[in-house]
């Protein structure tokens, strides 16, 4: 997890070259010699354009984006001192699920590396600004000269006044909406806490099963003149029930308590009903490998808090190791996540979180097919 950024797990970040000049190859050329950074200015053997970049990170596949402009090199190299002249700028793009903190630092770095070539560009400028300052002193001798040389230059690199020419280094979070927003620490707790509960209801689900096996209410069910499969869906629509209420109350504290946008209804509640589908299924497939209740309550924590971790609800799994991304693929936490911050953040609708809400399903049908195959009915 604290491995992001490091030379293992670099941060990638794709370089969108529209300069016109020499400048931005260079200062992409600096950025990718540094450890933590990935820098990407070619896919399919052909360069990034800033399209190709929003696409990328809209569907997730990218996170990060850098644009710079046609006119970059242009406005770097200028040494005109009129105020008027629009600052050269650079875009950073970025996907509103990430850390702010991240992308904070990942600035302050890109700013770094830029102001480094916007100095050097004018480094021959203030040289010679310099050297003609004392040569109008009329300085008797090259001692003296020399002298009065060094800190005069020291002073004027350190407090040189470039006007407008300073870096102008714009973060634009990319999404649907025109209002989009930067995640909260609200955006990401109350969904991922909100799953992280709806997944103990494996626990309370499981260990009734057990429960009515063991005072033998369940034996009395089965002669009712239904099929298993339909006594089963009975048992669990209660639960489910609880499911929707508990996501109900968890994100009406968020939008009460912590000004919690919420986005599209719509979508959100087919997530939820996904959601909701899927835990039932986990605590159905608990309840037919379990025997005992020991055995139940072991394995319903365990899973809903391993899978809980691996699926982002308590680290985001943009910090986490590659190897740990792909394995958060494996559970419905993760994909739950995905699909809430989908519309919260990036402000899609219902058809933008079916594939989301299509995987949570699919949890739950593997969940079922297998809980049928293996649940005790004696």
């Amino acid at each position: 997890v604290y491995g992001i950024g490091s030379r293992e797990q670099p941060l990638e970040i794709l370089a969108v070259n529209e300069d016109q000049g020499q400048t931005a190859g260079k200062v992409i050329l600096d950025l990718g010699k540094i450890e933590r950074l990935l820098v990407v200015e070619y896919l399919e053997n052909a360069p990034v354009t800033l399209k190709k970049a929003q696409n990328l990170i809209g569907t997730k596949k990218y996170r990060l984006a850098l644009h710079f402009g046609d006119n970059f090199s242009e406005r770097i190299q200028s040494d005109s001192d009129d105020d008027t002249i629009e600052a050269p700028g650079i875009s950073l793009m970025v996907d509103p699920t990430l850390n702010l903190q991240l992308v904070s630092s990942l600035r302050g770095t890109i700013q770094g590396v830029v102001e480094r070539h916007l100095i050097m560009e004018h480094l021959p400028r203030l040289v010679h600004q310099g050297l003609t300052g004392l040569a109008e002193q009329g300085s008797p001798e090259m001692l003296q000269m020399l002298d009065a040389l060094t800190p005069q230059l020291e002073d004027m690199f350190l407090n040189a006044d470039i006007g407008s020419r300073k870096v102008s280094l714009q973060v634009v979070p990319l999404g649907s909406l025109e209002n989009i927003r930067q995640p909260t620490s609200t955006e990401q707790n109350v969904p991922g806490y909100t799953i992280f509960g709806v997944f103990f209801i494996v626990l309370t689900l499981a260990s009734s099963f057990i429960q009515e096996k063991n005072d033998g209410t369940f034996q009395r069910i089965l002669t009712a003149p239904l099929s298993k499969a339909v006594l089963i869906l009975g048992k669990l629509l209660p639960y489910y029930l609880v499911n929707l209420v508990q996501i109900t109350l968890m994100f009406a504290v968020g939008v009460a308590f912590f000004d919690l946008r919420l986005g599209n209804i719509g979508a959100l509640f087919l997530i939820s009903l996904a959601l909701s589908a899927s835990a039932n299924g986990m605590g159905l497939l608990v309840a037919a490998v379990g025997k005992t209740e020991a055995q139940v309550n072991a394995l319903a924590v365990l899973l809903a808090i391993t899978l809980s971790a691996l699926g982002g609800m308590m680290v985001p799994v943009f910090l986490m190791p590659g190897f740990m991304k792909t394995m958060s693929l494996f559970t419905p936490h993760a994909w739950a996540l995905s699909g809430y911050h989908d519309v919260m953040i990036r402000g899609l609708g219902v058809s933008a979180v079916l594939d989301d809400a299509g995987v949570l399903i699919g949890f739950a049908i593997l969940f079922f097919l297998i809980s049928l195959w293996r649940f005790r009915f004696e």
